[in-house]
């Protein structure tokens, strides 16, 4: 057998792929990989998640040199966040012996619940019957609550409600009106008095359509004359 004979018996005829499918292949590979690992936990932490994706960013050679692969915490750790409860905590249980001291606990209601305050007050505390100024006697309360509550506050809420009673009068056409102008009063005070930032208030009157109790006795009506502060912290 000649050795040109030989030459062609010891060639390949398969084709050969392109260089860059190896790379392709690794790289679906390592993809493959990758997600089958993400699926595999039930529960993945946001942090871990994210220093993933950006070592694998890293490892395609996609991110800039001044990217960091460890992200930033942008949110409160459960210790800082254990400190601000506390801190809230420590702010109504004050504003509650206010209330104690005065002894108006029968007038006003606090509670504190998932990082949410509100504050219940009977309209007899702030307004005269049919009336919707301020009056002076429990302003200070007002004053308090601000001081100690409003800082940390992201939302501000002041609802305005009356009982069922029809009112008609000149500068008060029906029970809605008069409790949007009482909501309107309070949110004015904070503003031009305890110098609240106006973007974190706002104003709702309901009238006699929100009652806590069935308008069915002097009692009751008086319990649902109110107005009520509903904190975000």
């Amino acid at each position: 057998m000649s050795d040109k004979k030989k030459k062609c018996e010891a060639c390949d005829d398969t084709p050969s792929a392109p260089a860059w499918m190896a790379t392709f292949s690794d790289m679906m590979t390592l993809l493959m990989t990758f997600f089958i690992l993400i699926m595999s936990f039930s529960t993945m932490e946001l942090d871990k998640f994210k220093m993933a994706m950006g070592s694998l960013k890293g490892a395609f050679g996609i991110l800039g040199t001044q990217t960091k692969l460890v992200p930033e915490q942008s949110w409160y750790s459960p210790y800082q966040r254990n400190i601000q409860a506390n801190s809230i905590l420590d702010h109504v249980k004050k504003i509650r012996q206010v209330i104690k001291e005065n002894d108006i606990e029968k007038d006003v209601d606090l509670t504190y619940k998932n990082g949410e305050v509100m504050i219940q007050i009977k309209d007899q505390m702030l307004f005269n019957s049919g009336a919707a100024q301020l009056k002076p006697n429990y302003l200070k309360l007002l004053s308090v609550i601000s001081e100690k509550l409003f800082a940390r506050a992201k939302e501000i809420k002041v609802e305005g409600h009356t009982d069922n009673v029809p009112i008609s009068t000149k500068k008060f056409p029906s029970n809605w009106e008069l409790s949007m102008a009482r909501a309107l009063s309070v949110v004015r005070y904070f503003v031009n008095y305890e110098h609240v930032d106006p973007r974190k208030l706002s104003a709702a009157g309901y009238g006699p359509y929100k009652p806590i109790v069935p308008n069915n006795s002097p009692e009751n009506r008086a319990k649902n004359r109110r107005v009520v502060l509903k904190l975000k912290l």
